[in-house]
């Protein structure tokens, strides 16, 4: 009966974190982590014994629970691996690289300032978060096909990593491709 009682107060108290803490169950670490409310919680649950629960995140970055929605799932993902420094999930971190926090139409988003940018695009901000070892992996990840955000995108996470020398040489080789594109988008407009 006390037994009973203190699970109560404790499920009261705590909420979700009990559940969780008690069954272990991946699917219970995905709807809180695809919970806006839940998101710090599972961090902290998952800071509390990094090396057993980083892998738990890892593997639900490789397969999301049938019954949770995967944009917040991803969304929380994100959050947690830049909370916690996660370098193992920067592959999935530059797949997701242009998910945004909320799924609502923002037809300029990169003419915000960084912090904006960064509290939109959680997967950007985790990549930032991780530091230089991100920002290398987003150079070579430029090499390959993206969308136009995504390529924004991996330039901006470079543009704002400090102490990365290579960092420097990527960024202007991404200007004078830049400038090219433009001189002959303005060439176009003269005819």
């Amino acid at each position: 009966m006390l037994k009973e009682l203190l699970v109560a107060i404790l499920s009261f108290l705590c909420g979700d974190m009990v559940l969780l803490a008690q069954t272990g169950d991946p699917a219970d670490l995905a709807q809180l982590l695809a919970s806006k409310a839940g998101t710090q919680r599972a961090i902290s649950f998952v800071a509390a014994s990094r090396a057993e629960r980083v892998p738990l995140l890892l593997s639900l970055a490789k397969t999301s629970p049938p019954d949770v929605d995967e944009h917040d799932l991803y969304v929380g993902l994100a959050y947690a691996f830049g909370a916690l420094k996660v370098t193992e999930a920067i592959p999935f971190l530059l797949r997701r690289i242009s998910i945004r926090t909320d799924e609502l139409i923002d037809l300029r988003p990169w003419l915000k300032t960084p912090d904006v940018i960064q509290s939109s695009f959680p997967a950007v901000a985790a990549l930032i978060s991780i530091g230089p070892e991100a920002s290398r992996a987003a150079m070579l990840a430029y090499a390959q096909p993206m969308t136009p955000e995504e390529r924004l995108a991996t330039v901006f996470v470079v543009s704002q990593i400090p102490g990365v020398p290579e960092a420097r040489s990527f960024l202007a080789r991404v200007v004078g491709q830049a400038n090219i594109e433009r001189y002959f988008a303005q060439e176009g407009r003269k005819q």
